[in-house]
C-alpha cells in the first residue's frame, strides 16, 4: 500500500517475499497459535531470531521514516480531525511497523513464558541471519574489482555470470539500496542480498558509500548510470532489465518513459 504512493521496499525479489511470509506469519499470529505450538515451540523462536535480524535490517533501510512513521500514528488523526486534511502520504503508520514488531519480539523472548532453550534457538536465527550477511559481502568483495572494471572500461567479458554479478551491474538500474529520496533513482526491485553486501563492504572502502553510489554510481547519470545498462545487457543479455512495476505513483511515468531501459 505504501508503495502504491511512494517508493520504500518497492518489489522484494521472489527469495525474499517467501522468508517475509514464513517468518512473520507465526510473529503476527503468535497470541492466537502460542497454546498449541508446544511441538515446534524451539522452531518459531528460530524464526523469531530471523525476523529480529529483518526488523533490523528494515529499521536502518528506512532510515528517518520509521521513527517519523511511529509519530505519524498520533499526527494523521490530529490533522484529519483539525484541518480535515494530512500533506503527507498516509501510508507513513506503516513505515513503524519495523518498531513495533522490535517491541513485540523483545517482550516475546525476554518475557517469562520464554525459557532458555527458546532464547537459544532465537540466538541461533540471529547467527544464520548474520552469517547470510556475512556470505553476501564476501561473495560481492570477491567481484567487486572485476565489475568496477567492467563498469569503467567496459571489460564484460572478465565478468562471471552468476546471482551476485547479476546484482551488481543492476544496482540502480534494477536493485534498489534505499528508499528513492536516499537512492535517487527509482529502481523497482528489492533484494537484501545486495543491501547488506554494500553495506558492510562500505565502512571498508574510500569508493564506495553505504548507497552504493560510487564507483557504482547513480547519480553519475551520463556516465556510469549508461555503462551500467549497457554492461548488463552484454552480460546478461536473456535478463530484462525494465520491470513491469506499477508501484510508486510519483516516479512510474519516468520510469516507464525512459529510453534507456526499453
Amino acid at each position: 500500500m505504501a508503495n502504491a504512493h511512494h517508493q520504500v521496499f518497492c518489489r522484494p525479489v521472489p527469495w525474499a517475499a517467501v522468508v517475509l511470509v514464513i517468518v512473520f506469519t507465526p510473529l503476527i499470529t503468535y497470541n492466537l497459535i502460542r497454546d498449541r505450538i508446544a511441538q515446534v515451540k524451539g522452531l518459531v523462536f528460530f524464526l523469531f531470531g530471523i525476523a529480529a535480524c529483518i526488523c533490523l535490517y528494515c529499521i536502518v533501510f528506512l532510515s528517518y521514516l520509521s521513527v517519523a512513521g511511529l509519530f505519524s500514528i498520533a499526527v494523521i488523526p490530529y490533522y484529519l480531525i483539525s484541518t480535515g486534511h494530512f500533506n503527507g502520504p498516509m501510508a507513513l503508520p506503516f513505515a513503524s511497523l519495523p518498531l513495533i514488531l522490535s517491541g513485540q519480539l523483545l517482550v516475546l523472548v525476554l518475557g517469562r513464558r520464554a525459557t532458555r532453550t527458546d532464547r537459544k534457538h532465537f540466538g541461533a536465527g540471529v547467527a544464520l541471519s548474520l552469517a547470510f550477511a556475512v556470505v553476501m559481502t564476501t561473495w560481492f568483495n570477491l567481484h567487486y574489482a572485476t565489475v568496477r572494471s567492467a563498469l569503467s572500461q567496459g571489460a564484460t567479458n572478465e565478468v562471471p555470470r552468476n546471482y551476485m554479478t547479476e546484482q551488481m551491474l543492476g544496482m540502480h538500474v534494477k536493485y534498489h539500496l534505499s528508499f528513492c529520496e536516499l537512492d535517487g533513482w527509482r529502481p523497482p526491485l528489492h533484494d537484501p542480498s545486495i543491501v547488506v553486501a554494500v553495506w558492510l563492504t562500505a565502512p571498508f572502502r574510500s569508493d564506495l558509500d553505504w548507497r552504493g553510489m560510487a564507483p557504482f554510481g547513480a547519480r553519475q547519470r551520463t556516465t556510469l548510470f549508461d555503462e551500467r545498462i549497457a554492461a548488463y545487457r552484454v552480460v546478461f543479455p536473456e535478463r530484462p532489465l525494465r520491470q513491469k512495476c506499477s508501484c510508486a505513483k510519483g516516479y512510474r511515468k519516468f520510469y516507464m518513459n525512459d529510453p534507456r531501459l526499453q
